[in-house]
């Protein structure tokens, strides 16, 4: 497959970019959590003297309630599930990402002295097949058609923890036309929308007074929703992917939701991850 074939002839170093959002040991929680609201990241490597020694998910800072915690990094953080050097190859990079669905992956020196010098995401492996995407795949052959959705009106921290669960990066938004009988799709929210918005953590301080009600979708759904076609060509997908900078697309035939199609869903189509 030429998408695998480009795989193998190249490694990390071609692709990783620079690690430009990272955090201290030593530092404040309520630190790294501006710095993920900022970049609307889901993890942080925890970086001390040019070394990786763990890494900061959003899932950590959903333990912490107050917004003057002085909880060190050091006292959330988690091993690395994932690393690699400049050396090693993608195929097995890809395999890894998609089988532990994990979207940022450190790059460091070496295995035994973990000095970081890079960072790989999903978006760098597909602009590295891009071109490589001959297959006449159309969507229809890849996409997941038990498709998990939130309404306008859900609170924010139930889908939070439904994206927790199910290890979805991203909800469409749908509406139930009665009339025509259809599921729609009338936005689309992610972990990053939700990161940003700095309201992860209502839930935990609902009972302080501090808020009256936890916020609904509605109020951050992006609208409209990015889309495709059952018959949308894989090629074309990853093109409209990495040009709207969407991780998740729903699916729509004649207007109505019947699938979802992630970029670890491409990879592992085109390159047999």
């Amino acid at each position: 497959m030429a998408c695998r074939d480009v795989l193998v002839r190249a490694n990390i170093r071609d692709i990783m970019r620079p690690c430009s959002f990272f955090v201290n040991s030593r530092d404040f929680v309520t630190s790294a959590r501006a710095l993920m609201r900022e970049g609307g990241l889901r993890s942080l490597p925890v970086i001390d003297g040019g070394r990786l020694v763990g890494i900061l998910t959003s899932q950590d800072i959903m333990r912490i309630s107050s917004t003057r915690s002085n909880i060190p990094v050091a006292g959330l953080m988690q091993p690395p599930q994932l690393i690699v050097t400049p050396a090693d190859d993608l195929v097995r990079l890809s395999k890894e990402m998609v089988n532990r669905e994990i979207s940022d992956v450190p790059v460091v020196q070496s295995y035994a002295d973990r000095t970081v010098v890079g960072l790989v995401k999903w978006d760098d492996i597909l602009k590295k097949i891009e071109g490589a995407i001959k297959t006449s795949l159309t969507v229809s052959d890849i996409m997941t058609r038990k498709v998990i959705t939130c309404e306008a009106d859900d609170e924010i921290p139930a889908v939070w923890d439904t994206m927790e669960k199910t290890r979805c990066s991203g909800l469409p938004v749908t509406r139930y036309d009665k009339q025509k009988h259809r599921l729609e799709v009338i936005g689309m929210i992610t972990r990053s929308d939700i990161i940003r918005s700095g309201v992860t953590r209502l839930e935990k301080e609902s009972d302080k007074g501090r808020f009256r009600a936890p916020p609904r979708v509605r109020s951050l759904m992006r609208t409209p929703a990015i889309t495709a076609t059952p018959e949308t060509q894989v090629s074309e997908l990853v093109e409209l992917m990495l040009k709207r900078n969407v991780g998740r697309l729903p699916i729509l035939a004649k207007d109505e939701l019947v699938g979802i199609v992630s970029r670890s869903d491409v990879i592992k189509a085109v390159c047999g991850g």
